[in-house]
Protein backbone atom coordinates (compact mmCIF):
# COMPACT_ATOMS: atom_id res chain seq x y z
CA UNK A 1 0.00 0.00 0.00
CA UNK A 2 2.83 2.42 0.79
CA UNK A 3 4.37 1.84 -2.61
CA UNK A 4 1.08 2.63 -4.36
CA UNK A 5 0.67 5.86 -2.41
CA UNK A 6 4.17 6.96 -3.38
CA UNK A 7 3.46 6.29 -7.05
CA UNK A 8 0.26 8.30 -6.90
CA UNK A 9 2.06 11.14 -5.13
CA UNK A 10 4.79 11.27 -7.81
CA UNK A 11 2.21 11.32 -10.61
CA UNK A 12 0.28 14.10 -8.90
CA UNK A 13 3.42 16.19 -8.57
CA UNK A 14 4.45 15.66 -12.19
CA UNK A 15 1.04 16.71 -13.48
CA UNK A 16 1.45 20.08 -11.81
CA UNK A 17 4.80 20.85 -13.44
CA UNK A 18 5.29 22.86 -16.69
CA UNK A 19 5.18 20.90 -19.95
CA UNK A 20 8.85 21.58 -20.71
CA UNK A 21 9.86 19.63 -17.60
CA UNK A 22 7.31 16.82 -17.87
CA UNK A 23 8.43 16.12 -21.44
CA UNK A 24 12.02 15.61 -20.32
CA UNK A 25 13.75 18.76 -21.48
CA UNK A 26 11.66 19.84 -24.46
CA UNK A 27 12.36 23.41 -25.56
CA UNK A 28 9.51 24.81 -27.66
CA UNK A 29 10.94 27.83 -29.48
CA UNK A 30 7.47 29.44 -29.66
CA UNK A 31 7.18 29.34 -25.87
CA UNK A 32 10.61 30.94 -25.68
CA UNK A 33 9.54 33.87 -27.86
CA UNK A 34 10.09 32.81 -31.49
CA UNK A 35 7.56 34.15 -33.98
CA UNK A 36 6.37 32.15 -37.01
CA UNK A 37 5.33 35.07 -39.23
CA UNK A 38 7.89 34.50 -41.99
CA UNK A 39 9.51 37.88 -41.24
CA UNK A 40 10.86 38.00 -37.70
CA UNK A 41 14.46 36.76 -37.44
CA UNK A 42 14.52 34.24 -34.59
CA UNK A 43 18.21 33.28 -34.59
CA UNK A 44 18.91 34.28 -30.99
CA UNK A 45 15.88 32.47 -29.58
CA UNK A 46 16.60 29.26 -31.48
CA UNK A 47 20.26 29.31 -30.50
CA UNK A 48 19.38 29.81 -26.84
CA UNK A 49 17.09 26.78 -26.99
CA UNK A 50 19.85 24.65 -28.55
CA UNK A 51 22.48 25.84 -26.06
CA UNK A 52 20.30 25.25 -23.01
CA UNK A 53 19.12 21.88 -24.28
CA UNK A 54 22.70 20.68 -24.81
CA UNK A 55 23.96 22.11 -21.53
CA UNK A 56 21.19 20.36 -19.59
CA UNK A 57 22.29 16.97 -20.90
CA UNK A 58 20.12 16.79 -24.00
CA UNK A 59 16.54 16.80 -25.14
CA UNK A 60 14.39 18.20 -27.93
CA UNK A 61 14.24 21.65 -29.49
CA UNK A 62 10.74 21.83 -30.91
CA UNK A 63 9.76 23.88 -33.95
CA UNK A 64 5.99 23.61 -34.22
CA UNK A 65 2.73 25.49 -34.62
CA UNK A 66 2.75 25.96 -38.38
CA UNK A 67 4.05 29.01 -40.21
CA UNK A 68 7.63 29.99 -40.97
CA UNK A 69 10.34 30.66 -38.41
CA UNK A 70 13.05 32.78 -40.07
CA UNK A 71 16.62 32.31 -38.87
CA UNK A 72 20.22 33.07 -39.72
CA UNK A 73 23.11 30.75 -38.86
CA UNK A 74 22.45 28.40 -35.94
CA UNK A 75 25.02 26.12 -34.29
CA UNK A 76 23.95 22.57 -33.52
CA UNK A 77 25.23 21.05 -30.27
CA UNK A 78 25.66 17.58 -28.76
CA UNK A 79 22.69 15.58 -27.43
CA UNK A 80 20.10 17.81 -29.14
CA UNK A 81 17.19 16.52 -31.20
CA UNK A 82 15.95 19.33 -33.45
CA UNK A 83 12.36 18.46 -34.36
CA UNK A 84 10.27 20.32 -36.96
CA UNK A 85 6.61 19.37 -36.95
CA UNK A 86 4.40 18.91 -40.01
CA UNK A 87 3.21 22.18 -41.55
CA UNK A 88 6.03 24.14 -39.93
CA UNK A 89 9.06 25.59 -41.74
CA UNK A 90 12.48 26.69 -40.59
CA UNK A 91 13.22 29.40 -43.17
CA UNK A 92 16.65 30.79 -43.98
CA UNK A 93 16.98 34.54 -43.76
CA UNK A 94 17.22 36.39 -47.12
CA UNK A 95 19.87 38.69 -45.61
CA UNK A 96 23.50 37.52 -45.95
CA UNK A 97 24.35 39.53 -42.85
CA UNK A 98 22.41 37.01 -40.78
CA UNK A 99 24.88 34.25 -41.74
CA UNK A 100 28.02 33.82 -39.64
CA UNK A 101 31.52 33.72 -41.14
CA UNK A 102 33.01 31.19 -38.69
CA UNK A 103 31.42 28.11 -40.24
CA UNK A 104 34.57 26.63 -41.83
CA UNK A 105 34.65 26.74 -45.64
CA UNK A 106 33.82 25.03 -48.89
CA UNK A 107 36.51 22.53 -49.85
CA UNK A 108 36.42 23.16 -53.61
CA UNK A 109 38.66 25.72 -55.28
CA UNK A 110 37.20 28.95 -56.65
CA UNK A 111 34.01 28.66 -54.61
CA UNK A 112 34.46 30.82 -51.47
CA UNK A 113 31.02 32.31 -52.10
CA UNK A 114 29.63 29.12 -50.51
CA UNK A 115 31.63 29.31 -47.26
CA UNK A 116 28.72 30.41 -45.07
CA UNK A 117 25.84 28.15 -44.07
CA UNK A 118 22.49 28.12 -42.32
CA UNK A 119 23.10 25.21 -39.90
CA UNK A 120 26.60 24.41 -38.62
CA UNK A 121 28.06 21.92 -36.17
CA UNK A 122 31.69 21.42 -35.19
CA UNK A 123 32.98 18.55 -33.06
CA UNK A 124 29.48 17.80 -31.83
CA UNK A 125 28.03 14.32 -31.39
CA UNK A 126 24.80 12.45 -30.78
CA UNK A 127 22.47 14.97 -32.40
CA UNK A 128 19.64 14.69 -34.87
CA UNK A 129 17.22 16.56 -37.10
CA UNK A 130 13.79 14.99 -37.45
CA UNK A 131 10.11 15.52 -38.11
CA UNK A 132 7.86 15.84 -41.14
CA UNK A 133 8.24 19.60 -41.38
CA UNK A 134 10.45 21.60 -43.74
CA UNK A 135 13.83 23.30 -43.79
CA UNK A 136 13.73 25.94 -46.54
CA UNK A 137 17.03 27.58 -47.47
CA UNK A 138 15.19 30.48 -49.12
CA UNK A 139 17.75 30.30 -51.91
CA UNK A 140 15.82 31.96 -54.71
CA UNK A 141 18.01 34.10 -56.94
CA UNK A 142 16.40 37.39 -55.96
CA UNK A 143 17.90 37.03 -52.48
CA UNK A 144 21.49 36.46 -53.58
CA UNK A 145 22.63 39.00 -56.16
CA UNK A 146 26.21 39.68 -57.18
CA UNK A 147 27.86 42.81 -55.80
CA UNK A 148 28.01 45.95 -57.94
CA UNK A 149 31.73 45.31 -58.57
CA UNK A 150 30.94 41.94 -60.15
CA UNK A 151 31.99 39.85 -57.14
CA UNK A 152 30.08 36.59 -56.98
CA UNK A 153 27.11 36.66 -54.66
CA UNK A 154 27.47 34.91 -51.32
CA UNK A 155 25.21 31.83 -51.38
CA UNK A 156 25.15 30.01 -48.05
CA UNK A 157 24.94 26.24 -47.92
CA UNK A 158 22.07 24.86 -45.91
CA UNK A 159 24.01 22.48 -43.62
CA UNK A 160 27.69 21.91 -42.82
CA UNK A 161 28.96 19.45 -40.19
CA UNK A 162 32.66 19.30 -39.30
CA UNK A 163 34.29 16.47 -37.29
CA UNK A 164 30.99 15.26 -35.85
CA UNK A 165 29.79 11.79 -34.83
CA UNK A 166 26.51 9.93 -34.38
CA UNK A 167 24.21 12.06 -36.52
CA UNK A 168 20.66 11.28 -37.63
CA UNK A 169 18.66 13.12 -40.29
CA UNK A 170 15.14 11.72 -40.58
CA UNK A 171 11.94 12.33 -42.57
CA UNK A 172 12.32 16.07 -43.23
CA UNK A 173 11.57 18.02 -46.38
CA UNK A 174 14.69 20.00 -47.29
CA UNK A 175 14.17 22.54 -50.05
CA UNK A 176 15.58 25.57 -51.84
CA UNK A 177 19.16 25.75 -50.53
CA UNK A 178 21.02 28.76 -51.91
CA UNK A 179 24.03 26.49 -52.63
CA UNK A 180 24.60 22.85 -51.64
CA UNK A 181 22.07 21.24 -49.37
CA UNK A 182 24.74 19.74 -47.11
CA UNK A 183 28.47 19.22 -46.60
CA UNK A 184 29.56 16.51 -44.16
CA UNK A 185 33.27 16.91 -43.41
CA UNK A 186 35.20 14.11 -41.68
CA UNK A 187 32.14 12.84 -39.81
CA UNK A 188 31.32 9.30 -38.74
CA UNK A 189 28.29 7.20 -37.91
CA UNK A 190 25.71 9.00 -40.04
CA UNK A 191 22.16 7.82 -40.76
CA UNK A 192 19.98 9.66 -43.27
CA UNK A 193 16.56 8.13 -43.82
CA UNK A 194 13.24 9.13 -45.33
CA UNK A 195 14.20 12.68 -46.31
CA UNK A 196 13.13 14.54 -49.46
CA UNK A 197 15.57 17.02 -51.00
CA UNK A 198 14.38 19.50 -53.62
CA UNK A 199 17.30 21.68 -54.71
CA UNK A 200 16.69 23.47 -58.00
CA UNK A 201 16.88 27.21 -57.31
CA UNK A 202 20.56 27.46 -58.25
CA UNK A 203 22.85 25.57 -60.62
CA UNK A 204 25.06 24.11 -57.88
CA UNK A 205 22.39 22.45 -55.78
CA UNK A 206 24.06 19.28 -54.49
CA UNK A 207 22.10 17.09 -52.11
CA UNK A 208 24.27 15.10 -49.67
CA UNK A 209 28.05 15.60 -49.95
CA UNK A 210 30.09 13.28 -47.74
CA UNK A 211 33.77 14.28 -47.55
CA UNK A 212 36.07 11.94 -45.66
CA UNK A 213 33.14 10.35 -43.82
CA UNK A 214 32.87 6.78 -42.50
CA UNK A 215 30.00 4.50 -41.58
CA UNK A 216 27.33 6.29 -43.59
CA UNK A 217 23.85 4.92 -44.26
CA UNK A 218 21.43 6.64 -46.66
CA UNK A 219 18.13 4.94 -47.29
CA UNK A 220 14.54 5.54 -48.41
CA UNK A 221 15.28 9.09 -49.59
CA UNK A 222 14.26 11.02 -52.71
CA UNK A 223 16.25 13.70 -54.53
CA UNK A 224 15.45 16.31 -57.17
CA UNK A 225 18.63 18.34 -57.57
CA UNK A 226 20.34 20.68 -60.01
CA UNK A 227 23.74 19.08 -59.34
CA UNK A 228 24.96 15.79 -57.81
CA UNK A 229 22.28 14.28 -55.60
CA UNK A 230 24.84 12.37 -53.50
CA UNK A 231 28.59 12.88 -53.63
CA UNK A 232 31.32 10.80 -51.98
CA UNK A 233 34.66 12.61 -51.88
CA UNK A 234 37.87 13.21 -49.96
CA UNK A 235 39.62 16.53 -49.46
CA UNK A 236 42.21 15.23 -46.95
CA UNK A 237 44.70 12.47 -47.72
CA UNK A 238 44.36 10.96 -44.23
CA UNK A 239 40.54 11.05 -44.20
CA UNK A 240 39.07 8.24 -46.33
CA UNK A 241 35.44 8.01 -47.32
CA UNK A 242 34.51 4.43 -46.49
CA UNK A 243 31.84 2.01 -45.31
CA UNK A 244 29.01 3.67 -47.21
CA UNK A 245 25.61 2.12 -47.97
CA UNK A 246 23.00 3.79 -50.17
CA UNK A 247 19.72 1.94 -50.68
CA UNK A 248 16.10 2.31 -51.72
CA UNK A 249 16.51 5.87 -53.00
CA UNK A 250 15.08 7.74 -56.01
CA UNK A 251 17.32 10.17 -57.90
CA UNK A 252 16.29 12.94 -60.28
CA UNK A 253 19.09 15.35 -61.19
CA UNK A 254 20.11 17.88 -63.81
CA UNK A 255 23.66 16.54 -63.42
CA UNK A 256 24.55 13.22 -61.69
CA UNK A 257 22.59 10.91 -59.43
CA UNK A 258 25.66 9.74 -57.49
CA UNK A 259 29.14 11.10 -57.97
CA UNK A 260 32.17 9.40 -56.46
CA UNK A 261 35.35 11.43 -56.48
CA UNK A 262 36.64 14.52 -58.21
CA UNK A 263 37.74 15.60 -54.74
CA UNK A 264 39.80 12.43 -54.35
CA UNK A 265 42.88 13.07 -52.22
CA UNK A 266 42.06 10.27 -49.74
CA UNK A 267 40.86 6.76 -50.51
CA UNK A 268 37.21 6.08 -51.31
CA UNK A 269 36.30 2.47 -50.62
CA UNK A 270 33.78 -0.07 -49.34
CA UNK A 271 30.73 1.46 -51.01
CA UNK A 272 27.44 -0.34 -51.71
CA UNK A 273 24.61 1.14 -53.76
CA UNK A 274 21.52 -1.03 -54.16
CA UNK A 275 17.80 -0.98 -54.99
CA UNK A 276 17.80 2.59 -56.35
CA UNK A 277 15.99 4.31 -59.22
CA UNK A 278 17.62 6.96 -61.42
CA UNK A 279 15.38 8.89 -63.80
CA UNK A 280 15.44 12.11 -65.80
CA UNK A 281 19.15 12.56 -65.16
CA UNK A 282 20.81 15.37 -67.12
CA UNK A 283 24.30 13.87 -67.32
CA UNK A 284 25.19 10.58 -65.58
CA UNK A 285 23.58 8.08 -63.28
CA UNK A 286 26.90 7.12 -61.68
CA UNK A 287 29.84 9.49 -62.16
CA UNK A 288 33.11 8.04 -60.84
CA UNK A 289 36.16 10.31 -61.00
CA UNK A 290 39.68 9.72 -59.68
CA UNK A 291 41.75 12.89 -60.06
CA UNK A 292 43.87 13.70 -57.02
CA UNK A 293 45.94 10.66 -56.14
CA UNK A 294 43.65 8.39 -54.13
CA UNK A 295 42.55 4.79 -54.55
CA UNK A 296 38.94 4.06 -55.47
CA UNK A 297 38.15 0.44 -54.70
CA UNK A 298 35.74 -2.18 -53.31
CA UNK A 299 32.48 -0.79 -54.66
CA UNK A 300 29.35 -2.76 -55.47
CA UNK A 301 26.34 -1.49 -57.45
CA UNK A 302 23.29 -3.78 -57.69
CA UNK A 303 19.60 -3.65 -58.63
CA UNK A 304 19.70 -0.17 -60.18
CA UNK A 305 16.98 1.04 -62.56
CA UNK A 306 17.86 3.90 -64.92
CA UNK A 307 15.31 5.68 -67.10
CA UNK A 308 16.06 8.72 -69.30
CA UNK A 309 19.72 8.67 -68.26
CA UNK A 310 22.07 9.59 -71.15
CA UNK A 311 25.18 8.08 -69.51
CA UNK A 312 24.36 5.37 -66.97
CA UNK A 313 28.02 5.18 -65.90
CA UNK A 314 30.69 7.80 -66.59
CA UNK A 315 34.28 7.35 -65.35
CA UNK A 316 37.38 9.55 -65.52
CA UNK A 317 40.97 8.80 -64.53
CA UNK A 318 43.07 11.93 -64.96
CA UNK A 319 45.04 14.48 -62.95
CA UNK A 320 43.18 17.57 -61.85
CA UNK A 321 43.21 20.00 -58.93
CA UNK A 322 39.83 20.28 -57.23
CA UNK A 323 40.75 20.84 -53.55
CA UNK A 324 40.75 24.46 -52.42
CA UNK A 325 44.24 24.25 -50.84
CA UNK A 326 45.79 21.79 -53.29
CA UNK A 327 49.56 22.12 -53.88
CA UNK A 328 50.76 23.22 -57.29
CA UNK A 329 52.24 19.80 -58.04
CA UNK A 330 49.63 17.38 -59.27
CA UNK A 331 49.21 14.22 -57.20
CA UNK A 332 50.50 10.95 -58.72
CA UNK A 333 47.76 8.72 -60.04
CA UNK A 334 47.03 5.43 -58.26
CA UNK A 335 44.15 3.23 -59.37
CA UNK A 336 40.45 2.49 -59.55
CA UNK A 337 39.66 -1.12 -58.83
Amino acid sequence: MVIKIKKMFVIAVLLTLPVTIVNGRTYDIAQLGAVNDGKTVNTAVIQTAIDECSASGGGTVLVAGGGQYVTGTIYMKSFVTFRIESGTTLLGSPNIGDYATDTHKNMYKNEPHMDRCLIFAKEAHSFSFEGTGTIDGNGHGKNWRAASDGTRAQRPMLMRFLNCQHIHLTDLNIINPAAWTSAWLYCEDITVTGIRIHSLVNGNGDGLDFDGCTNVKVNNCSFDTSDDSICLQTSQTEKPCSDITISNCIFVSRWAGIRIGLLSRGNICSVTVTNCIFKNIGDSGLKIQMNEGAELKNMVFTNLIMESVPRPVFMTFCQQRAYVDAPEELAPMKYMG
